[in-house]
């Protein structure tokens, strides 16, 4: 085995947080021989977090479609794609006596927790979203919340300003499934490790493209990836998995998966919305990939034969279905490179050396240029951009309404408005806030708390009730 900083038993951990212990499954169940991840899978696929994916937009929200992507068939798209990734690379380390075969079939089962796991914080309407709530809470914070600004302090203050689903994806993990107590999921400390993409603070991380270049920081410092209510949680799983300040390897593993998985199979859904049309799509598979390897011409070689061979033939479905072929060979050689890429650069990895989007630095970057580009033209497409816009209103009348009446003194008084307003939080989350506060003033929960409250009601809200619920309290109906 060769020495690094990082070492696979360590960062295969399956200790859980509730008992700092590895859960002993034989001890009830002699049968029960699934390893810690496969048991994390399963409290999380019988979740409500997992269910409401389902009406949790991909790219097009309050989409009536049966085939647009949600939240849901992505995160299992991410799962399979992980999977695939985990089977090969584990395997492959394996041979280079790099990964004990003790280990075999974790690195597998660890990416498909991983991935069905790594949206779930998401508020409804996806990125814009996060952006509707970082929104009201800049604004809100130079207006009516001035005076809370300075008690909070800076990093409390960011995470609300700032405002990041993955750090929100953190925090539900590994606290807001209030089924036994404050430890929610009690999942193994790897997989949550694993969705640390970002494995700072608020302060911390955030960094532009030039601040990285500036200071030479890389790919994890984009963002942030837990609240301070979860330093702790954050700290303790750093030291059962050995990361240090860096990355889990999988956590490269996780963001290739979901890169190949919308970067393909947004392009399906914005054919099938009429958004993308076949000009379109081969004069930007022109532009990345005519000049490039044998590999990247013959995936544009292949997408227009494909489509000029379903002209001829007269398919009605010539577009949808050259996409389908090109998403099928473009993924195949995204997780082809990806693999290649982390196999190569396994030691500083896990040296902690490595802090680069894989997939843009491997054979496949055009392809993902490619592909990104192409999403861009989708997002800017009319619909999307009316359908975020309005979804944004919706966040941010939801939080204007809801944060007036959790920091109310009337809160718990149900004949006044903010009463009935706090009455229609969900008693989860209201029950977590005063059992397991972060911190309180008196014997009441912080500002900070009660905060929270509502950025975890509004995140746990799906597209279509955070809509319904919206225009109930306005009076709106239609």
């Amino acid at each position: 085995m060769s020495k690094t900083k990082m070492n696979w038993d360590q960062l295969l951990s399956g200790i859980r947080l509730r008992d700092g212990k590895v859960k002993d499954r034989t001890l009830h169940n002699e049968y029960d021989l699934r390893n810690d991840f496969d048991d994390d899978y399963s409290r999380l696929i019988h979740s409500s977090a997992v269910r409401r994916l389902q009406d949790k937009a991909q790219v097009f929200p309050l989409d009536n479609s049966d085939f647009v992507r949600t939240r849901l068939t992505h995160s299992h798209e991410v799962s399979t794609i992980g999977r695939s990734l985990g089977i090969s690379i584990e395997s492959l380390l394996i041979a280079e006596e790099k990964l004990s075969i003790d280990h075999k079939g974790k690195l597998s089962s660890l990416l498909a927790v991983a991935g069905l796991l790594h949206d779930l914080g998401n508020p409804p309407y996806g990125h814009f979203g996060e952006a509707a709530i970082q929104k009201f809470f800049k604004l809100w914070f130079e207006n009516e919340g001035a005076k809370f600004k300075e008690n909070l302090g800076e990093e409390k203050y960011a995470d609300f300003v700032n405002f990041e689903g993955n750090a929100q994806t953190f925090r539900l993990a590994s606290k807001l499934n209030n089924l036994f107590d404050e430890y929610g999921f009690n999942l193994s400390v790897a997989s949550l490790a694993s969705i640390l993409k970002y494995p700072r603070s608020s302060t911390e991380g955030n960094k532009s493209d030039s601040d990285r270049r500036d200071d030479q920081l890389g790919i994890s410092y984009k963002k942030f990836g837990y609240l301070q209510a979860e330093a702790e949680r954050f700290d303790a799983v750093k030291l059962h998995t050995n990361i240090g300040e860096s990355r889990h390897p999988i956590t490269f593993l996780l963001e290739a998966a979901d890169d190949i998985a919308y970067a393909a199979a947004d392009i399906e859904d914005g054919c099938k919305k009429r958004v993308l049309d076949y000009e379109i799509i081969k004069k930007t598979l022109q532009e990345y990939l005519s000049d490039g390897t044998e590999e990247e011409q013959d995936l544009l070689c292949s997408f227009v034969t494909t489509y000029e061979y379903n002209l001829k033939e007269e398919r009605s479905d010539r577009l949808d279905n050259a996409v389908q072929n090109l998403r099928i060979k473009a993924q195949g050689f995204m997780i082809k490179s990806v693999i290649k890429e982390f196999i190569l650069k396994h030691d500083d990895i896990l040296n902690g050396i490595y802090d680069k989007d894989i997939i843009m630095a491997s054979e496949a970057q055009n392809v993902r240029k490619a592909m990104k580009k192409l999403s861009y033209i989708i997002f800017d497409s009319k619909e999307i951009v009316l359908r975020e816009y309005a979804g944004g209103k919706v966040i941010q009348g939801l939080l204007e309404m809801f944060v007036e009446a959790v920091l109310s003194d009337n809160r718990d008084d149900t004949r006044t408005e903010e009463g009935k307003l706090y009455l229609l939080i969900s008693d989860n989350y209201k029950d977590i806030m005063k059992k397991y506060c972060f911190e309180r003033v008196g014997d009441q929960p912080s500002i900070y708390d009660r905060l929270l409250l509502v950025t975890d009601f509004v995140c746990g809200m799906t597209d279509s009730y955070a809509l319904e619920l919206y225009r109930r309290l306005k009076g709106i109906t239609l």
